[in-house]
């Protein structure tokens, strides 16, 4: 608190005490009114005596302050002096009174005895005090709240309209946590709010980025007025799809406002690297964001994570390009943000606005419409839901204000500090007609108050069958949506508002059977969904898995005699089924490890357990991990029960990390778990925890020695205590370091091992993705027929057990042989399916794969948005490799679009410098062999043709191109050479040889282009019907088979060129502007610059066969020739293509001195090295 608000509280302090001693004199026979009045004046006379962290003190005491004046104004203006009349309001009064004393007892101990001792004990016991202090602030919050709801009709009413009721009292009980969604909420409703709106949008517009508190009671609109602004027509042009909602209604820590605001920018969470909270900051900076932070005092008022959370809205605020809104309960803001404008807390609507909210609920106005609405204040909230009411049928206005008076809610002292002022009207809705003649809806209403998220039909389903005390669920759920106490979506899934569901825990609290009924349903669940792999039951487990863990964290707290070994290993199934849906919490295995620690009941026993292993979560694509398998009765070891579990724990904090990308402190907790069970005996554990790190050290190539190590040694141990399931995994992790490393026979080898183990045991699991991986090891041999074979057997075990990512793997892997085969619109189909399934999840390897189809039909702008998505999720996962295949094609398509290498007048060594930089710039080094491979490719069009060529020799020579389909890729690339170097005899060699390879690997593309280039070898032997036969018979008619737009372009280009060496030049110039256009459909731009080359001549060749030249066709024809030349030597001269642009320029210059031509084409113009030699000068690999 700044000092100019402390000395606030000093002046006003002599207002506070006058009015207080004239309530006290004017309610001098109201007991329970003068005890409020003694206890406001003892604080005040305290106020100057407090020694102990006066600021915090005197907030607290400025607040009590302002709310004596809201208490002693209320009652100053009332006509009621009597304690009868007043005994309406004498439950809360006395609930404030002895809130206050209980803050006055506080403050008067910061302020006394000023010895050394009494210092010191003060400062040992300062957190236990500033607990107490904000339990009392919050309660404080809550009391007035409720005083001013109930004053309101009290206060007002005559006298003799006063009617006493019975009151319910039930203890207050917190409900567990929840993350809520992130879906940007749709665009409410709002009546009365447009100066609000419009002052934070112009706030909002203004060039520094703003921090908006917008701070109120419950139910007042906070949360509609920050939708509201999100969905400003000027807010939306502003920040366009950057605009995140995030609700903190259940959020315990900072942890889970990351988790969302994560999952609305799409980060992906299944394998994310580093620390998240930096790669959330990165994300944020990049582009203008504003961020919604909803019901933000949930986690900022718990003081376990007030401090993290502080720092994460400074972390928020720092960055210049987020605009931060928070909505929160109170009156207080964080202190760790320089807020823009400090907005009051926001007041209720005007008479006006609230009516025509009532109005366009229920479609009633009238004078009882108009009490309504002013007994409540004009709370929003408060007024929806009297319209809702008013909107059910027999229902009337005056029956509504009737029921009014005669309801009422109080508080008990250790109440819910979180009750909005809603009550009377909850209470309202509770004792509608309709409720009233079902008993069951308020019980069932009871129960479902207990859960934070959605109920989805299926639980609801389940609950008919058998909730303790509830007949008719089905018609009490019927009860409880029209009274819209509950609402239900389009999905059948059912929600209560938060307001009503915290009421109703605080003012109707479920029974114990309730509790025991919720945890063994929730329970159950978690155990289904971690055992069984039912796309069904993982579903339902992603939808209440909020609800799951809320009854975890109950279970945790009233076991109802379970054991607590039961309850971890119930809890550890949950976290790891949580991580691999992208969802994991650590909350729950967090406070799951404190009660293992303070747990004495299990040290020293040794007993005899199966062990369930975890499931890997590191591993890469195509790759699950370990499923919960049941062993023989031979695989039970004797096992120190309560370091088992510890250890157990640390494992699944080993994930956990793992997925963050935290990989040293996972690396450490894998260790420290190892440790573990390797002091409790448990070999099935170590072995796992081994796995695990296996699979952790694999996603980088410096580790993967190690990796495969780890593998082997997991690999001993699970045979050792003849765990073939383990063993499977084992050697399914050696198969993918060896696929990894391109080591495909080994690979295929090693799988196969894997496989047999699998089905002699019957795991479906494991054999769905050790037949994905088979399916990618023989498809990297080029054998897509073997491929297809096992991606379909996966396909089918998967589809068959509802197992979500191996279907979705499977589809993947399907799409992979079709892309081979060349049937692209079926492989895109296929791989986008696998991406939805996944959804919301990326996967990076499931975009990298569209994107290269993208590239097969020559959509470059689709797939280097694809490209780029997964090589900013490789690169945030931490995966080398993704990362390098993803920028070897980004580099492809800048080649492929003109965009490399566009300086064709500098010399060697600046082009080859060039080139180096683009592959540092894409972290491409130069002995990748793929990396390689493309250099080679670049060089055949640009200056070291020789070097190239040797090159790729050289790869085959030792061996380097592993595969049929790599070894196609290389001779068809050294065909090409020795067709540039005009040596036909061996260009046709490798030509075939490749031919024969595509066969072999049923690469139509493939066959395709190697007999486009048989055919220009006959062009240039001057064989021309050879050539037009292989256009026409193969190389055309397999291009336009498989739909390549892009290689029907060069096959025409082959076409045209033989016509116009066989002089016939009308079929020469349509068929290469055909080829033209194809090349321009496909934007294939190295294509056109031959095709406009070619047209050039055939127009040339059109212009000299005119006999009189002057005329006006064949200027039009000689002009058209230079145009195409002109534009034939730009597009060389992006390619840095020297051999085609002197070409060019040879012919202008005959062009110029014979006919007195000139172009303004600077490509014509400048002076083109020729780099076609044998030097080495020029060679960028560095081998």
């Amino acid at each position: 608190m700044s000092s100019g608000a402390i000395s606030s509280v000093t002046s006003n302090l002599p207002g506070i005490l006058a009015l207080t001693k004239d309530i006290a004199l004017l309610f001098a026979n109201v007991p329970y009114i003068q005890g409020v009045a003694s206890i406001v004046e003892r604080i005040i006379q305290i106020a100057d005596d407090v020694k102990v962290n006066k600021d915090r003190a005197h907030e607290l005491i400025d607040k009590i302050m302002v709310y004596a004046g809201v208490i002693f104004d209320a009652l100053s203006g009332s006509q009621l002096r009597t304690e009868d009349s007043l005994s309406d309001l004498k439950s809360d009064l006395l609930h404030i009174a002895s809130v206050l004393e209980s803050i006055y007892n506080m403050l008067e101990s910061l302020g006394r005895d000023s010895t050394l001792s009494a210092r010191i004990n003060r400062v040992l016991q300062r957190q236990e005090l500033f607990d107490r202090l904000a339990m009392q602030d919050r309660r404080l919050d809550t009391l007035i709240t409720s005083f001013q709801l109930k004053s309101s009709i009290v206060l007002r009413a005559k006298p003799d309209q006063i009617i006493t009721r019975e009151r319910v009292s039930i203890e207050a009980q917190e409900l567990p946590p929840n993350v809520q969604s992130t879906r940007l909420r749709s665009k409410p409703r709002v009546f009365g709010r447009d100066g609000e709106i419009n002052e934070i949008v112009d706030l909002i517009q203004q060039p520094s980025p703003a921090r908006v508190a917008i701070l109120g009671s419950g139910g007042i609109g906070k949360t509609t007025l920050a939708l509201s602004v999100l969905h400003d027509q000027r807010i939306i042009a502003r920040f366009q799809q950057r605009r995140l909602f995030v609700s903190c209604e259940a959020a315990r820590s900072a942890d889970h406002i990351v988790f969302d605001l994560m999952t609305a920018l799409q980060i992906p969470l299944n394998g994310n690297s580093g620390n998240p909270v930096d790669f959330l900051l990165d994300c944020l900076s990049k582009a203008p964001h504003l961020v919604v932070l909803d019901n933000l005092e949930t986690p900022w008022e718990l003081p376990v994570a007030r401090a993290e959370v502080e720092t994460l809205l400074r972390d928020l605020a720092d960055i210049e390009t987020v605009t931060l809104v928070v909505t929160i309960r109170g009156s207080q803001r964080p202190s760790s943000v320089e807020w823009s404008q400090l907005f009051p807390p926001l007041q209720p609507v005007e008479p006006d606005a609230a009516l025509d909210m009532f109005k366009a609920i229920c479609h009633k106005t009238d004078d009882f419409a108009v009490k309504l609405i002013k007994s409540v204040d004009c709370v929003p909230l408060a007024v929806t839901l009297l319209g809702n009411l008013a909107a059910v049928d027999g229902e009337t206005t005056e029956a509504l204000w009737r029921r009014w008076h005669a309801e009422s809610v109080t508080m008990v002292e250790n109440g819910d500090d979180r009750l909005s002022n809603l009550e009377i009207s909850i209470e309202i809705s509770l004792s509608s007609p309709r409720v009233r003649r079902d008993p069951d809806a308020l019980r069932l209403l009871r129960l479902l108050s207990l859960l934070p998220d959605a109920i989805t039909s299926e639980a609801l389903h389940a609950f008919e069958r058998g909730i303790p005390g509830i007949a008719h669920v089905g018609k009490g759920l019927s009860t409880l949506i029209q009274n819209a106490l509950v609402t239900r979506d389009t999905s059948g899934s059912v929600r209560i508002l938060s307001p009503i569901r915290l009421h109703m825990c605080a003012r109707h609290a479920p029974s114990m059977e309730s509790h025991r009924f919720l945890q063994d349903y929730y329970l159950g669940m978690a155990d289904e969904a971690t055992a069984l792999d039912d796309f069904s039951v993982q579903n339902r487990f992603r939808a209440e898995y909020g609800n799951i863990e809320a009854m975890l964290l109950d279970c945790l707290e009233v076991p109802f005699g379970r054991q607590l070994e039961e309850i971890v290993e119930t809890i550890l199934g949950f976290c790891q089924e949580a991580y691999l849906c992208g969802i994991g919490s650590t909350h729950v295995v967090s406070l799951a490890a404190d009660k293992l620690v303070s747990h004495t009941s299990l040290s020293g026993q040794v007993v005899k357990t199966v062990s369930k292993p975890r499931r890997n979560i590191v591993s890469r694509l195509f790759m699950k991990g370990s499923p919960i398998v049941t062993r023989d009765d031979q695989n039970v070891q004797p096992v120190d029960k309560a370091v088992k579990l510890r250890g157990d724990c640390l494992g699944c904090l080993g994930q956990l990390l793992s997925r963050q990308a935290r990989l040293k402190e996972a690396e450490a907790s894998f260790e420290q778990a190892i440790k573990l069970h390797i002091q409790a005996g448990d070999v099935s554990g170590h072995a796992y925890d081994l796995n695990n790190m296996g699979c952790l050290l694999s996603r980088h190539s410096a580790t993967t020695e190690r990796a495969e190590s780890i593998f082997a040694e997991a690999h001993v141990l699970h045979e050792q205590i003849g765990d073939g399931v383990g063993a499977a995994y084992d050697l399914m992790g050696l198969g993918q370091l060896l696929l990894q490393q391109n080591k495909f026979t080994a690979a295929k080898g090693m799988l196969s091992q894997a496989l047999t183990l699998f089905t002699e045991h019957d795991d479906k699991i494991g054999r769905c993705a050790t037949l994905n991986s088979l399916g990618h090891a023989v498809l990297s041999c080029a054998k897509p027929s073997d491929a297809q074979h096992y991606f379909l057997l996966a396909l089918d075990l998967s589809s068959g057990r509802g197992d979500v990512v191996g279907h979705a793997d499977s589809l993947a892997g399907m799409a992979c042989t079709l892309l081979l085969q060349a049937n692209f619109p079926e492989a895109k189909q296929s791989v986008e399916k696998a991406i939805s399934l996944r959804s919301p999840t990326e996967n990076p390897e499931y975009l990298h794969l569209l994107g290269r189809i993208n590239v097969a039909l020559y959509d470059f702008e689709e797939a280097t948005k694809l490209f780029t998505r997964a090589q900013t999720l490789h690169q945030q996962m931490l995966d080398e490799r993704g990362y390098e295949e993803d920028s070897r094609y980004l580099l492809q398509i800048d080649f492929y679009q003109g965009r490399l290498l566009k300086d064709s007048s500098s010399s060697p060594e600046y082009i080859a410098f060039s080139l180096s930089q683009r592959l540092q710039e894409y972290s491409l080094g130069h002995r990748d062999l793929d990396t390689r491979a493309l250099i080679a490719t670049i060089r055949l069009h640009t200056f070291d043709i020789v070097g190239g060529e040797r090159r790729l020799t050289r790869f085959m020579t030792n061996n380097e191109a592993e595969g049929t389909l790599g070894l196609g890729f290389y001779h068809h690339q050294i065909g090409c050479f020795y067709l540039r170097r005009e040596l036909y005899d061996k260009a046709e060699s490798n030509f075939r040889e490749a031919l024969k390879f595509h066969e072999e690997a049923e690469n139509v593309q493939g066959q395709a282009d190697d007999h486009n280039k048989l055919s220009e070898i006959y062009l240039r032997r001057g064989l021309f019907r050879e050539a037009l036969s292989g256009i026409s018979s193969q190389a055309l008619r397999l291009h336009t088979k498989i739909g390549d737009i892009g290689g029907q372009g060069d096959d025409l280009y082959v076409q045209a060129c033989v016509y116009l060496q066989q002089g016939r030049l009308e079929e020469a110039e349509e068929t290469v502007r055909q080829a033209l256009e194809f090349h321009t459909r496909s934007s294939m731009l190295y294509g056109q610059g031959l095709d406009q080359a070619t047209l050039s001549s055939v127009l040339w060749q059109k212009y000299l066969a005119f006999d009189n030249r002057g005329a006006s066709e064949a200027v039009i024809a000689r002009s058209e020739a230079l145009h195409a030349l002109e534009d034939a030597a730009d597009v060389f001269s992006r390619f840095v293509a020297t051999s085609e642009l002197l070409q060019c320029q040879s012919r202008y210059t005959k062009l110029k001195k014979e006919f007195g031509l000139k172009s303004n084409s600077q490509a014509l113009l400048i002076t083109v090295h020729d780099y076609d030699n044998d030097d080495d000068d020029y060679d960028m690999d560095c081998d």
